[in-house]
């Protein structure tokens, strides 16, 4: 009897219950892509003349005013090609790559026409191998490349 018992209870526990649960490298992979933020950088693009190991924020900003600062100068060189508009907004595109270097990946505008358009992007591209050097965007301790989009504001008297 009792051996009939120990036989019925052991036939209810399966031998799943005894093994470990196992993830394949799909269902992995798959989580961490949905839990991945794609339009976030661990690090920005920093450039050698900003202080390393500093955080986030500091390199955020140090890398925002070194450009705005460099395209400011640059638009003060180039001001005849920018004086047939008063008042005009550009949407600049720049293209960080994972070896460091940016360029003008598009430049739109409304009221200037496309060959000055083109003329400007070709020399904000030529003007930026003026830069120090820059270290590319870092995400998950990769090197990755990055796009972003500045508005640059033209206001002529």
């Amino acid at each position: 009897m009792r051996y009939a018992l120990i036989l019925f209870l052991i036939s209810f526990c399966s031998c799943q219950f005894f093994q470990k649960k196992r993830l394949d490298s799909k269902s992995i992979l798959k989580n961490e892509l949905h839990s991945f933020k794609w339009d976030e950088l661990d690090q920005y693009p920093s450039f050698e003349i900003c202080d390393e190991g500093v955080d986030f924020k500091t390199n955020k900003q140090c890398f925002e005013s070194t450009i705005t600062s460099h395209i400011n100068n640059k638009l003060k060189e180039i001001e005849d090609i920018i004086l047939m508009s008063s008042k005009d907004t550009f949407l600049l595109e720049l293209l960080v790559t994972k070896t460091g270097k940016i360029s003008v990946k598009n430049l739109k505008s409304n009221l200037v026409s496309d060959s000055t358009t083109s003329l400007l992007k070709y020399s904000l591209n030529e003007s930026f191998h003026k830069l120090p050097n820059l270290y590319p965007p870092i995400k998950r301790s990769q090197h990755v490349q990055a796009l972003f989009q500045l508005p640059i504001i033209i206001k002529t008297d």
